[in-house]
């Protein structure tokens, strides 16, 4: 097994497309989704092309085949909602500068547990090293998120509650996962 990183482009938009929506868990039982962890939203090739085009989406593969996907955008781009409630806590929290957003993130079934979201995060590390800060929310419900991001050493940078539902703020510096 040979998983190597790069940025995407529209030739892998079906593909990235798919492990995003596999990974939503919506026929899933609440506990067995909040185990397994899920992507929240829903994504078509016009809002992935807008991920692409600025700060990147990130694809890994295993020969050829998908292996996992990571989306960032510009923190400036973040909107209403979950992103942009993830950007107040971090200029909260004092990251006002060079911050982008992380996520969502899905590896697929077949390839988690092995370091992935670890080789998808040095590969964004690489690409965006002239930024400060990477910041991301994570559902609280979101058991297997919550436990791969503290498991890799991210910052908590608070919390929040959007819509009735409660969400973690993890922050990073892409020095902590280059190579």
């Amino acid at each position: 097994m040979t998983i190597l990183v790069r940025r995407s482009g529209p030739a892998d938009r079906p593909a990235i497309l798919a492990l995003l929506d596999g990974a939503r868990g919506l026929d899933l039982p609440p506990e067995e989704r909040a185990a397994q962890g899920f992507v929240q939203g829903s994504f078509d090739a016009d809002k992935l092309a807008r991920f692409e085009t600025t700060t990147g989406a990130y694809l890994a593969e295993d020969d050829g085949e998908p292996a996992g996907v990571a989306l960032t955008s510009p923190a400036e781009s973040a909107g209403d909602g979950p992103p942009g409630r993830t950007v107040e806590v971090a200029r909260a929290a004092g990251l006002t500068e060079g911050v982008f957003l992380y996520g969502p993130v899905a590896v697929a079934p077949a390839h988690r547990g092995q370091g992935v979201v670890r080789l998808l995060l040095a590969a964004v590390a690489e690409h965006l090293a002239d930024h400060t800060a990477g910041v991301l929310f994570v559902e609280r419900a979101n058991e297997k998120s919550l436990a791969v991001h503290t498991h890799l050493g991210m910052n908590h940078l608070g919390v929040f509650t959007h819509a009735g539902r409660e969400y973690t703020v993890f922050s990073f510096t892409p020095e902590q996962f280059r190579a």
